[in-house]
Order: C-alpha cells, then sequence, then structure tokens
C-alpha cells in the first residue's frame, strides 16, 4: 500500500501501511535527527478541526501520522479490510515494539500524572514484557510554558533513549515536540493518545456504548466535508 491522503473535518492525513511504517522508523532510528510519529483519535481531530496549531502539526510538521482507529478510517470514505484489520489490532505500536525489544533499543517514557503512567507501562508490556526502560518522567505537561520542559530535555538526554513514548495531549504537546526535536537526543518521539491507554490483549482499543454512539455521530460529522 502506498502511502494515501484522506481529508478528515477539513484536516488533511497521510495514512501509511504497517509495513511502510516500520521501514520509516527503522530508517529513523539509524538517524541522528529525531522524528515523530503522531497517533491520530476521534478527539485530537476534534481539537484540531478548531486549533490552527494542531492542524498544523498533523498536516506538516509530524513526521509520520497513523490512524488509530478503524471510525476514523470509514470517516474517511475509505474501504480496505487489510488496513482496518492493522489499525484495530494496532499492528504498527505492536510491531515498533518487537523491533524495540529484539535489538534492546532503550525507552524513555512520558505522563502528565503517575495513574497514566502505570497505564502505559501495562499497555507496552503487554505486547513486549522486556523492553529497556532507561528513564521516565510522570508529572510532565509537555508545555513550552512549562518551567520543567528543560530539565525533562536534559533528563532525556542524559540517558539517551533511541525512543521517546509520550502521551499526546494539545497544543501545549506540538510545541513541545517541535522544541525537542530540535534538542532532544533521541532518535524518534512516539506521541499516543489518551484513550489508546484502554486496551483489550490483542491490542484494541476498548469501547463502550457511548464510545461506540459518538463514533457513529463523528462519520456523520466528518462525512459533511467530503
Amino acid at each position: 500500500m502506498i502511502m494515501k491522503k484522506y481529508e478528515i473535518l477539513g484536516i488533511k492525513i497521510k495514512d501509511h501501511s504497517v509495513r511502510e511504517t516500520l521501514k520509516l522508523t527503522r530508517e529513523t532510528l539509524s538517524h541522528n535527527k529525531p522524528s515523530s510519529v503522531l497517533f491520530l483519535t476521534r478527539d485530537v481531530l476534534l481539537q484540531a478541526e478548531n486549533s490552527e496549531t494542531l492542524k498544523r502539526f498533523i498536516e506538516e510538521e509530524a513526521d509520520v501520522t497513523m490512524i488509530s482507529s478503524a471510525e476514523l478510517y470509514r470517516a474517511a470514505g475509505a474501504e480496505d479490510r487489510t488496513r482496518v484489520r492493522e489499525i484495530d489490532r494496532n499492528l504498527y505500536l505492536k510491531g515498533l515494539l518487537r523491533i524495540l525489544s529484539r535489538e534492546r533499543r532503550r525507552i524513555y517514557l512520558l505522563t502528565s500524572d503517575p495513574g497514566q503512567m502505570v497505564n502505559l507501562k501495562s499497555l507496552l508490556g503487554t505486547f513486549e514484557n522486556s523492553l529497556q526502560v532507561a528513564g521516565s518522567y510522570d508529572t510532565a505537561v509537555l508545555s513550552e510554558e512549562d518551567t520543567r520542559a528543560e530539565d525533562i530535555t536534559n533528563d532525556i538526554n542524559s540517558v539517551t533513549p533511541d525512543v521517546v513514548f509520550a502521551i499526546f495531549e494539545g497544543e501545549g504537546s506540538a510545541d513541545f515536540v517541535n522544541m525537542g526535536k530540535k534538542y532532544m537526543n533521541t532518535g524518534l518521539i512516539v506521541l499516543l493518545q489518551p484513550e489508546q491507554l484502554k486496551f483489550r490483549q490483542d491490542g484494541s482499543v476498548k469501547s463502550g456504548f457511548m464510545t461506540r454512539l459518538t463514533g457513529r455521530l463523528f462519520t456523520r460529522i466528518a462525512g459533511r466535508y467530503r
């Protein structure tokens, strides 16, 4: 599957297959200049609809964007059962973690509170239980205005991880990542969304009745843009 482009809520989305993205990831890990992978969910696109900062980050500044729920794929009017399966089963994240574990790559974890950190470690550990965690920071607001931004960057640079996993939380996160790509000594910054921390053993994200209902409403709204 060659990279395809879609438009959801007026936001231009670049979509790669898992194979393509893992190939790009391997190339990134061999370079010194850090790149970013942004997982896209319904919530972050709804935020970006009214934020030029987030829209620009999604369309231009994030090096790779990964659709993380099949509802977004369907909202774009796309139909490919193989791609839907890749998305539903979180196959890119699984493949990435398998590479990091096999090659004994060092990772760093960033969350905004200790509870998120517990859930992030649980998510990653479900897929691979032998990851090399070089460091973590569990009160990172991920904003240039946060006085701890320099401290966090220095802490990351002190352990030189291959990959930084962070929970993406809006405009501040976009600003922080753009700054970090200039100063962080890492190969890859992977930006997960808070809702991705709710998962099943097969890697798919849990969804209750209200989540499915709002998903259908989102698909209808997105359809108006096509």
